[in-house]
């Protein structure tokens, strides 16, 4: 019998293992060629930082890239830059009020609302894993501040810029008119004892915490502790937002609604009527008027 020649056996042994290792190259390449640009995308190296005033910005859902315009997540950025922003889940809108700009967007639309004008977006805002995108540049120069872009590490540099004089009563009216848009459409809502979201009805105070949500901002839960906690407003004061009051079922502030700026104001009523738009003029209210409060800032 013939004994096997060993380097023989090492050279096929060598070849087989060429030949396996140039395989898993190709099918790792025709994988990595096959695979979605995002996941591609996903390394370290090719993340987006921003950075406010020297202070970097963390988020849950990482700032992308699309077509060369940095989209974040809206709350992420705009709670820092200290905007008030409301979304609206059946217009799909996004609404961003900081001093006097106000923005609104919708997801899809090519265009945005800067203080009620048309103005093109560069990305229309998207929603991605559960988060709402905007362009980042887009809001941030809109609301007032300056933006550069640091390509070599992939930084997105925000700063803050002064605001105009008496700028806050300004801010506090902006807000205002945003709590009472999100008021205004809660007409004919029902009423129910301790609600505070649409689909069950809301009580006055309850319709209250519903408006300060939908502008992010947390206030009171009761009637008695949002006449506590505002800023007492003169009536030759009141703007659209500011809280009104009344010693309705029980002493002190039993009852709050939103002035509409038009001598009217917004509440949730009764269970008979629900959500409804009142004279402050009409006998029952007036007799029990007892004053104003701005808390929304």
């Amino acid at each position: 019998m013939s004994v096997p020649d060993s380097s023989s056996e090492e050279g096929a042994s060598l070849q087989y293992t060429r030949r396996a290792r140039s395989a898993c190259l190709t099918v790792t390449t025709i994988l990595l060629c096959l695979m979605p640009a995002a996941a591609r995308a996903e390394s370290p190296a090719d993340s987006v930082q921003v950075v406010l005033n020297g202070r970097p910005l963390s988020f849950d859902v990482p700032p992308v890239i699309e077509q060369n315009v940095t989209m974040v997540p809206v709350r992420a950025v705009l709670t820092p830059l200290g905007a008030t922003f409301a979304w609206d889940q059946e217009a799909m809108r996004v609404t961003a009020l900081l001093y006097t700009t106000r923005i609104d967007a919708v997801v899809g639309e090519s265009t945005a609302q800067v203080n009620e004008r048309d103005v093109p977006l560069p990305m229309p805002v998207m929603n991605r894993d559960g988060r709402t995108l905007i362009p980042l540049r887009f809001f941030a120069e809109a609301l007032g501040f300056g933006v550069q872009w640091e390509a070599e590490t992939r930084t997105v540099m925000l700063q803050s810029q002064e605001p105009e004089p008496g700028v806050s009563r300004q801010a506090s009216r902006r807000t205002g008119d945003l709590v009472l848009v999100r008021a205004l459409e809660q007409i004919g809502a029902g009423y129910s004892w301790g609600g505070t979201r649409p689909e069950t009805g809301f009580d006055c105070s309850g319709f209250v915490t519903y408006l300060s949500l939908a502008v992010g901002q947390e206030v009171p839960r009761t009637s008695e502790e949002l006449f506590a906690a505002g800023v007492p407003i003169a009536d030759e004061d009141l703007v659209a937002g500011d809280l009104v009051f009344f010693t309705t079922y029980a002493p002190g502030a039993s009852h709050v609604g939103v002035y509409d700026g038009e001598g009217g104001f917004i509440h949730a009523q009764s269970p008979e009527v629900g959500v409804v738009r009142t004279p402050l003029s009409r006998a029952y209210w007036s007799e029990r008027y007892l004053g104003a409060r701005r808390i929304f800032r």
